[in-house]
């Protein structure tokens, strides 16, 4: 049936058959035995038609497969041979009835006769009940016994078994060699093993050695039916029905895939979402408490403290302070005096509610011992009008806060408090007033001010704080959004690595079962 002519096949430099013959009979089963590497799978390869890169000639039924271009090795394929695996090639997803009727897909049989064929086949391998299962359920023999049925569907001449019961228990192994058994009656069954007792039920052995095909054990050959090779023409195949149920099979796997690459884009985005939210908080935090921006320098200065400050660009709003005496707050109906008034360092006063007075807002923050003389509920001061009065001139201020400190005391923002010293600046200063510009120089500007001998109040030490856990914060959310995207990544390659597995084994078993590369694209690509 099949007859190896001078054939040398190399891989590089490698030669793995040189000037190897041998002719196979028509029926029966010959065993290749050989131990893993020494070009059992080569052969095979050779004469199905896989590899064509090899010098001498392959004759199958009397003709040449040697010079025959793809689509004549396709039909060849498709025509007279049947494969059977190792790992049984089935496709997942798919039900024992669709994968043995995927071998008559390139018939020209109808559905219906396709299906009583495989119906049929299965039934003689004793596994009609198993039809409608899908063949992940299914036992290793049984799979095999569907894979056997497979490569019976279109009657081929030949069947290659690539270690048929290599994962197989021994008493599983034996069923299956009876079944080839029985099937090399009428036909020619090689099987490639390095199984010594899988030969027992070998017509004829053979081996590779040294680079030749070696006999073993020869048995009598009947050559009364020897047949011809079939070459027919490519029959027209319903692509398109073939590739939506390829896809309807697989359209969990994609929406798996394609799940997981969503979640992880998402939890990577609302990671990152809550990094900014995060960042927007901390941003409220400082619009909500400016006074942290400001330092205080008690003591008289005779000009040298106040001009080095301003020449400093990190700090703004720099002036003296000054005692200031006969105050009047009004709000509601309801006037307080306050006799005296001494500056006070607001980045030490610590708020109850609202926010300390911001720049340009006209605001105003008291205690709260001078909050219960307008109203015993202090919070719902704010937010109301109040009128200060100092040096014959009125303050229209909104109430946005009132900070902790146990007695009558107010305090405003930088810019209304300037206001308030237009008329003292001949008297003796009491202290000094600056802000520094941006939230992140606090710490900066105090630390150079103490190296200059100068004290200041300021926030320094909790913005010191502040910074670091906000640093820290980002830093984590910075990690747990690559994190959460490194683990969705990885998910998706896996799945998608996995989906190429199964795409790969899908492409192998098409292209055995004699479909064209071409046909193969389409289905596959879907």
């Amino acid at each position: 049936m099949i007859q190896v002519k001078h054939v040398t096949k190399k891989y590089g430099n490698t030669i793995i058959l040189e000037n190897s013959s041998y002719s196979f009979p028509s029926k029966g089963i010959v065993c290749l035995m050989g131990a893993s590497g020494g070009g059992k799978t080569t052969l095979l390869n050779l004469l199905a038609g896989f590899d064509t890169d090899y010098e001498g000639e392959i004759l199958v039924g009397g003709t040449s497969i040697s010079g025959m271009d793809a689509g004549k090795l396709c039909q060849y394929r498709r025509d007279n041979i049947g494969f059977v695996f190792q790992n049984y090639h089935l496709l997942p997803g798919y039900t024992v009835l669709d994968n043995v009727q995927l071998a008559s897909a390139l018939s020209e049989d109808s559905p219906e006769v396709s299906k009583q064929k495989a119906a049929t086949l299965l039934t003689r391998l004793g596994i009609k009940e198993k039809e409608n299962q899908k063949v992940e359920n299914l036992s290793g023999g049984q799979k095999q016994r569907v894979a056997i049925a497979r490569a019976l569907m279109s009657d081929p001449q030949i069947i290659f078994a690539d270690e048929p019961t290599g994962a197989l228990d021994r008493t599983t192994s034996t069923e299956i060699m009876k079944l080839l058994q029985e099937i090399s009656k009428d036909k020619l069954v090689v099987v490639i093993t390095h199984d010594a007792k899988i030969c027992e039920f070998a017509d004829e052995i053979i081996h590779i050695k040294e680079k030749k095909i070696i006999e073993e054990q020869v048995g009598r050959r009947d050559e009364t039916n020897k047949k011809s090779l079939i070459v027919g023409s490519p029959p027209k195949v319903s692509v398109f029905s073939r590739a939506v149920k390829n896809f309807k099979v697989h359209v969990m796997r994609y929406a798996a895939v394609s799940l997981s690459i969503s979640i992880g884009l998402l939890a990577f985005l609302f990671s990152l979402s809550f990094g900014n939210v995060m960042e927007r908080s901390i941003d409220d935090f400082k619009t909500k408490n400016t006074a942290f921006n400001n330092g205080y320098i008690k003591g008289t200065d005779d000009g040298t403290i106040l001009e080095y400050l301003k020449k400093d660009e990190r700090i703004e709003n720099v002036y003296y302070q000054y005692k200031l005496r006969n105050l009047t707050l009004s709000t509601g109906g309801k006037t307080e005096q306050i006799a005296e008034k001494f500056p006070t360092p607001k980045a030490t006063e610590s708020l109850s509610y609202g926010v300390m007075p911001r720049t340009g807002q006209n605001e105003i923050a008291i205690t709260p011992s001078l909050a219960k003389k307008f109203d015993t509920d202090i919070k719902s001061l704010i937010g109301k009008e109040f009128i200060l009065e100092l040096d014959g001139q009125k303050y229209k201020l909104t109430m946005s806060g009132i900070y902790n400190a146990g007695y009558d005391d107010f305090i405003v923002s930088s810019d209304i408090e300037q206001q308030f010293y237009k008329n003292h600046t001949e008297e003796k200063n009491y202290s000094i007033s600056y802000d520094v510009k941006n939230f992140s120089d606090i710490v900066g500007v105090s630390n150079v001010l103490k190296l200059r001998g100068i004290t200041a109040k300021t926030a320094s030490d909790e913005v010191y704080a502040l910074q670091n856990t906000f640093h820290s914060l980002n830093k984590l959310f910075l990690v747990v959004s690559f994190l959460i995207l490194a683990i969705g990544l990885f998910i998706c390659t896996v799945l998608l690595n996995k989906l190429q597995n199964t795409r790969y084994h899908e492409i192998g078993l098409l292209s055995a079962l004699g479909f064209s590369r071409q046909q193969i694209s389409s289905m596959i690509r879907w």
